[in-house]
């Protein structure tokens, strides 16, 4: 008897405990007491208010206006014939494909690919110094304005900080690309002379092609950048940042290879193209 009377209140007491913490109709947790797997976070902490599993590799796209010019190392062409100077800057822009490979915890190789629209302006006059040598034709005084588009590869080395708060880091990024042009054009006002002894002529030509290696057919170029990811979702990355490419080797133009509608030939100062680009992106 005092079993049976045991049983009921132990039974009694388990349904008025279950009906204080559960209402009718409510899902009842399964293996509440079992401690919970710990999640591994992305890189140092929480992003965007969740917890990101530890990735080596991630992949992205970007947009990136830019402002380009191309200048001279020298304000003499190579031969002293003609002095050369830089033009005006022109607006470029840039978009692409990236992909980061992490082989450590905040240090990785950035790369991918992009296609760049830059180009800019050079000026070239006669040098009044220096005679010109005999020749049935000889340009005076070019003003080039080039449009390039170009096919980058950069190999960066990136490195970020931990996660400041709020999904916030900070990076910076240094490395180099190298390039192929993909498509070539000039907009000219060139001045020449078919002798020493006739009288100048002025021809034009608006975004006329480039044929041939009157632009060198590779270009490396030294990137250097910096900027701040935040962090929109567990797997989401917005991504703002500044970056400078300097194009450093080989010389841009080769003005002797041009074939525009002018008689002579020219040389120039050893042409190097740069430009300052604002990058928007978003990681995957």
């Amino acid at each position: 008897m005092k079993k049976i009377y045991f049983l009921l209140l132990f039974s009694g007491f388990i349904q008025t405990s279950f009906a204080q913490r559960y209402e009718y109709g409510e899902p009842v947790p399964m293996n509440e007491d079992k401690p919970k797997a710990k999640t591994k976070t992305h890189r140092g902490g929480v992003e965007g208010g969740g917890a990101v599993e530890l990735k080596k590799s991630r992949f992205g796209a970007f947009i990136s206006p830019s402002s380009c010019w191309m200048k001279p190392t020298a304000n003499k062409s190579d031969d002293k014939l003609y002095n050369v100077s830089k033009g005006s800057s022109q607006i470029g822009f840039t978009w692409g494909l990236m992909m980061d490979y992490y082989f450590a915890e905040n240090y990785g190789i950035a790369t991918g690919f992009q296609l760049n629209y830059i180009g800019g302006e050079i000026d070239v006059t006669q040098n009044s110094a220096v005679t010109l040598p005999a020749a049935t034709n000889y340009v005076q005084k070019a003003d080039l304005k080039y449009n390039i588009q170009y096919l980058a590869v950069p190999f960066n080395l990136k490195l970020r900080s931990d996660e400041l708060g709020g999904g916030f880091r900070i990076f910076g990024q240094i490395g180099i690309s190298a390039a192929i042009p993909l498509s070539k054009k000039a907009t000219y006002n060139v001045t020449y002379s078919d002798s020493t002894n006739s009288n100048p002529k002025t021809v034009t030509g608006d975004k006329e092609k480039i044929k041939g290696l009157a632009i060198n057919p590779i270009l490396l170029e030294m990137n250097v950048g910096g900027g701040i990811e935040f962090a929109i979702t567990q797997k989401m990355s917005f991504y703002t940042g500044i970056f400078f490419n300097n194009g450093f080797a080989p010389d841009v133009t080769n003005p002797k290879e041009l074939d525009l509608d002018y008689k002579g030939k020219f040389t120039d100062g050893n042409i190097r193209i740069n430009n300052i680009a604002l990058r928007l992106g978003l990681f995957f």
